[in-house]
């Protein structure tokens, strides 16, 4: 499947099961542990922003925010949800490795850049990370943090082609088959979805998404060639892991300190 076309024909049920309620506890954690270190920013950019969760949720901590996604079927859904929630919120439709339509009228505005459900691991060129760290320098205001979440190799340790169900309903069923190649360090995801049509009939869909498996390394050394300070690694709960710490998700604190 051409990697533009994920979250297309999934982010309706992308939706439906709640998945995006991940992204407002990340965006809420953050906002958490900045202000426990007397951070408060007043201008957001949610990167990959999907249906909005994350976005929505600094929106409603009273910060102009502003979300960016590749995907017209999720910001779609995130324009409707926060219509439906009274928020003004500026949608974006661009890749985070390419932010021409974001930097020119907002280079330098931002106090605080994320970018949650371990969207960093679709990215899978070795350019990749270089790029959006580029881009998030450029948008980022000094002494502006980035903040944004990884699955590490122990979570694709654990990619073993099984079926998972993720999601069970009376009229929706959800189900991942996640593989792992350590030597191409590609995790592959296939997401099967049916539907109930009416009484009898159900409608069956299917993506494959790729992630790559990052090293802390890696991050650590694409943030310093970007400008960008590397300041801590979180677990989910927000406690500061030690550096040989490897939960299944990190979630990286870097921090701007000059132009």
């Amino acid at each position: 499947m051409d990697a533009d076309l994920i979250y297309d024909a999934y982010a309706p049920i992308y939706e439906r099961t709640g998945q995006d309620r991940f992204g407002a506890y990340l965006a809420n954690l953050t906002l958490t542990w900045l202000r426990a270190r007397q951070v408060a920013p007043r201008r957001a950019l949610d990167l990959a922003c999907g249906t909005g969760g994350a976005t929505l949720a600094l929106a409603a901590a009273g910060i102009d925010t502003m979300g960016v996604d590749r995907s017209p079927a999720m910001l779609r859904i995130a324009r409707r949800r926060a219509q439906e929630v009274g928020l003004t919120v500026p949608f974006v439709a661009a890749d985070m490795r390419h932010l021409e339509n974001v930097e020119p009228a907002h280079a330098g505005c931002f106090e605080l850049v994320t970018c949650f459900g371990d969207s960093i691991n679709y990215l899978t060129d070795d350019r990749d990370l270089r790029q959006v760290f580029g881009g998030i320098r450029r948008v980022l205001s000094p002494g502006g943090y980035a903040v944004f979440d990884v699955n590490t190799e122990a979570a694709f340790a654990r990619w073993d082609e099984s079926d998972l169900v993720i999601f069970e309903s009376d009229n929706c069923l959800v189900y991942n088959r996640l593989g792992y190649n350590p030597a191409t360090r590609l995790g592959i995801g296939r997401i099967v979805w049916f539907v109930r049509g009416n009484k009898t009939l159900w409608r069956r869909g299917e993506e494959t998404h790729v992630e790559r498996a990052w090293s802390d390394a890696e991050i650590r050394q694409a943030l310093a060639d970007a400008g960008l300070e590397f300041v801590a690694c979180l677990d989910v709960t927000g406690r500061i892991l030690a550096d040989d710490d490897l939960p299944e998700r990190l979630i990286m604190v870097a921090r701007l300190t000059r132009k």
